[in-house]
């Protein structure tokens, strides 16, 4: 491993890759963050069975209601500056330190209203056993959670997809390490686990892991140094905080109407299929995590069609993986209230119901992505805002008469809406290239040197 000297002295993109040529650079860092992506998978797998057998449906509901909301909120706190951070170090090394600080500055000032915004709701619309976890949840999630990505952020934007992996294999490592800790007292002890000693230790695994990252970040990528923050870096950022906080709703929103309409049952069953389809769609995230850095590099350079040539090879991939993906969610479904408990047979129907969504996810995100790395980000975030308040208003509709069943069909039709949105405006920008004049040759160029194999 390169030692702290050799990271901090570079002005370009520091990939540690040796002689390597650009098509096994892209599947080094994909095997790095696929086998954290792997060990995450584990721990996760653990802390999620211990958390149903601890808590049950009922419980197990309101704690997902309450951490759908801050997840939505929290995507405000640092503005989107993990993003920012990543595309800049990508580009240019150099100005690692200033956008460092950066990024710790506002998060620090987001998370503050955060926690006041997150109140304020849940005195206005929340019941007291939902509302009496926000804090606990806002400081654990919206603070510490969003030092360690931005620490990830950092790293794979270096290109030091190891570390990046390895924080993110931390974190549910952590809450994995409490979990069974907890289950195994309350075992020993004949003890009912409630709801509010779990988000207690939430927090706990949450800061240990905030100052290993800073700890980590600051020995081998150096420390922040004195910068100002100016209107251009605010709403640069604001455009990935409106993407991000449009991902969280139509991912989470409908756990937090769920619950707020006292189905806390439903919020149960529908989240723990949920989390399993997420466990499904992290192969598809760590490929384009891998690749992103590149791709925003190709598509300064090249445009709409030098990223699109970069990614056809990897679409073929995701719409593969994603049909066998479904199949096997079908197959296997049974096997999910044996993982969280007798209190989640519904889960069953729920997984199979949704069995479709890693393979849209993997199309927006392929899609999105290429918009991302070849334009302005407002672009992929009005496609996203767009699923978000269709996801928003279906779920208004359909979850007080219909319940997990609403929120599952809503699922379906927003994400598959966003993929559509993507689609269509990458070929917009496509043709506006084109139009131009750009020269095909200059894109295939780049792009061969992005993605090859």
């Amino acid at each position: 491993m390169s030692g702290p000297a050799d990271l901090r002295g570079s002005a370009e993109p520091l990939h540690d890759y040796g002689g390597l040529a650009a098509g096994d650079r892209l599947r080094h860092q994909a095997t790095w963050l696929l086998s954290g992506s792997g060990a995450s998978v584990i721990f996760q797998a653990l802390y999620f069975s211990c958390m149903g057998r601890m808590l049950g449906a009922q419980e197990y509901g309101a704690f997902v209601g309450a951490v759908a909301l801050v997840s939505v909120l929290s995507q405000f706190s640092s503005l989107g500056m993990e993003m920012v951070l990543l595309r800049t170090i990508a580009r240019d090394r150099a100005a690692f330190g200033a956008t460092w600080t950066r990024a710790l500055l506002v998060s620090t000032a987001g998370f503050v209203l955060v926690l006041a915004v997150a109140m304020l709701y849940g005195k206005l619309f929340l019941p007291l056993t939902l509302r009496q976890l926000l804090p606990y949840l806002v400081v654990s999630d919206a603070l510490f959670g969003k030092l360690t990505q931005l620490a990830s952020r950092a790293f794979q934007g270096a290109g030091l997809a190891r570390w990046s992996a390895k924080l993110a294999a931390l974190t549910n490592a952590a809450r994995a390490g409490a979990a069974i800790t907890l289950f195994v007292w309350a075992a020993r002890a004949h003890r009912h686990v409630v709801v509010l000693l779990w988000v207690r230790l939430y927090l706990v695994a949450a800061l240990l892991v905030a100052i290993f990252s800073l700890v980590l970040v600051s020995r081998l990528l150096g420390s922040p140094v004195p910068a100002a923050i100016r209107r251009s870096h605010l709403l640069e950022g604001l455009s990935f905080a409106f993407s991000n906080s449009s991902i969280s709703v139509y991912n989470d929103i409908d756990k937090t109407l769920l619950a707020s309409h006292g189905m806390l049952a439903d919020a149960g069953i529908y989240t723990a299929a949920y989390r399993v389809l997420d466990v499904a769609s992290t192969p598809v995230y760590s490929l384009f995590a891998a690749a992103s850095p590149r791709l925003f590099r190709v598509g300064s350079a090249s445009g709409a069609e030098g990223v699109t040539m970069a990614i056809r090879d990897l679409l073929r991939w995701v719409v593969a993986f994603g049909v066998a993906a479904a199949l096997l969610l079908v197959i296997t479904a049974p096997a999910v209230p044996l993982l969280f408990g007798h209190s989640f047979g519904r889960s069953v129907s729920a997984l199979r119901f949704l069995c479709l969504l890693p393979l849209l996810r993997g199309l927006h995100y392929a899609w999105g992505t290429a918009i991302t790395a070849c334009t302005s980000q407002w672009l992929r975030t009005a496609a996203q805002a767009f699923a978000a308040g269709l996801n928003l208003l279906l779920n208004l509709l359909l979850i007080p008469h219909w319940g997990w069943r609403g929120a599952a069909f809503t699922s379906l039709v927003s994400d598959g809406a966003l993929a559509l949105c993507s689609f269509l405006i990458l070929q917009v920008l496509l043709r506006r290239q084109h139009a131009r004049g750009a020269p095909a040759a200059k894109a295939e160029a780049e792009a061969s040197n992005t993605v090859a194999g």
